[in-house]
């Protein structure tokens, strides 16, 4: 069964914290006249692991107690995980997001055999394995210009994640209309929690985007879409439509937050 809808949670986690966003900036869309307006993007690779339900318990302890830290000293920045089947969708799913610094890690053994050895490294692995059914793998770039971050400190509990996938070749339009008119929307709204959206590169399909809208609350879906506030029903269903043109179909998933498994590197003083 497919999960691509979880590469969107975790692109989309990554442009909500645009504090740690520029460790790796990249040039933006091809085809642009202006190559020096381009805006910075940021990649993050996604892991989606699919947990044996037997041992949920054992796959968070040991996240806890092996990956995290060795992720922290391996000089990782930047780690959210997000579970999906919580409460609706495919149990036993988890979304980590990390920050990459470059593609040249990649010519590097993994993290686990430059942390603990060949030996270590194996026996990490064989533990890994035997709690998942499943482990997909992809990069994405973040899409810091179309989002809204968090306020600062924010503590939300989860987020409602769109999977989009775009009409082959409306990529520019796609984010022109996000930009022009789902912004300025979201910006009106009381007590908006965020809006973050990416794209997936490597690993997935290019015309997939991802937009995630945070929440303080899991009431604040009774409330009712931010543009329906804003704009009412039929405002709301014209923007709806000014966009259909772009979009071929839409996923729409919800996540929650899980802060144990989640860290950021301290900022420098």
């Amino acid at each position: 069964m497919k999960r691509v809808w979880f590469a969107a949670l975790a692109l989309a986690i990554v442009c909500s914290f645009l504090s740690v966003r520029g460790i790796n900036a990249q040039g933006g869309r091809g085809g642009s006249a202006q190559p020096a307006a381009a805006p910075a993007r940021s990649w993050y690779s996604i892991s989606i692991y699919t947990v044996k339900l037997d041992r949920a318990r054992d796959f968070v302890d040991f996240m806890k107690t092996q990956t995290i830290p060795m992720q922290q000293k391996g000089g990782i920045k930047y780690r959210d995980t997000w579970q999906g089947g919580a409460p609706f969708g495919d149990a036993g799913t988890y979304a980590v997001v990390t920050l990459m610094n470059n593609f040249a890690e990649y010519d590097m053994p993994n993290l686990p055999t430059r942390t603990f050895g060949a030996d270590g490294g194996r026996a990490y692995g064989d533990k890994l394995n035997a709690m998942i059914t499943a482990r997909r793998t992809f990069a994405i770039q973040d899409r810091a210009e179309l989002s809204i971050e968090p306020k600062a400190n924010a503590k939300f509990v989860g987020a409602v994640l769109q999977d989009v996938t775009i009409v082959s070749g409306h990529g520019e339009q796609y984010e022109a209309y996000i930009k022009n008119d789902v912004l300025p929307v979201l910006k009106r709204a009381q007590n908006f929690g965020g809006f973050a959206v990416a794209r997936t590169v490597f690993g997935g399909n290019v015309n997939e985007y991802h937009t995630l809208t945070y929440l303080n609350s899991f009431a604040e879906i009774d409330k009712g879409p931010a543009q329906t506030q804003v704009l009412g029903q039929a405002g709301a269903a014209a923007l709806v439509l000014k966009g259909s043109a772009h979009i071929a179909n839409i996923e729409r998933t919800i996540l929650r937050y899980v802060p144990d498994l989640s860290f950021r590197a301290k900022p420098i003083s």
